[in-house]
């Protein structure tokens, strides 16, 4: 039994399912902290088994979404101008940021250097320069459409990795 593909699958359905709450008015939850809470709910458990079964990849996405899902939290407790750029920001710079670690954990290996460093300076491009191209004016149409349909995407998601799950 694949223990990562079921905690995916939770993730998802329990995303899914208090994102339909909220849309039915049932509860009162910002949709940063339900999404940040399923991502945080995968995150962890799949940490502990990347540790476990010795997968670096699984364990580098599982740290990339946990640190964007704390960034999604904090922003639904704080006033942020510009959340959509705060968060890709982010992800450029938690993405450079594990690069740079794979660097230093395995010198030989230049291109995790280079690709951290081309992460980061965009990450720090995305807050000065991009701002003023108007990237973040498509990024706010694309996440109005993702957010209109996020409760259905993610109840599929969830259902669809447990009927393809390897028994």
């Amino acid at each position: 039994m694949n223990n990562s593909k079921i905690v995916l699958g939770i993730s998802f359905f329990l995303a899914g399912f208090f994102s339909l709450l909220k849309y039915l008015n049932v509860i009162s939850m910002p949709d940063e902290q339900i999404i940040g809470g399923a991502i945080i709910f995968y995150a962890i458990p799949t940490v502990y088994i990347s540790l476990e079964n010795g997968r670096r990849d699984k364990l580098v996405w599982a740290t990339i979404l946990f640190c964007v899902s704390v960034v999604l939290i904090v922003k639904s407790y704080f006033e942020i101008l510009d959340t959509r750029g705060i968060i890709f920001a982010s992800i450029l710079f938690v993405g450079g940021t594990v690069l740079m670690l794979l660097f230093i954990e395995n010198m030989k290996e230049k291109v995790f250097f280079i690709s951290s460093l081309i992460l980061i300076f965009l990450s720090y491009l995305t807050v000065t320069t991009f701002k003023n191209l108007g990237l973040f004016e498509t990024a706010n149409k694309i996440g109005n459409l993702v957010e209109a349909f996020c409760p259905v995407i993610l109840i599929v998601l969830g259902i669809g990795v447990f009927i393809n799950r390897k028994k």
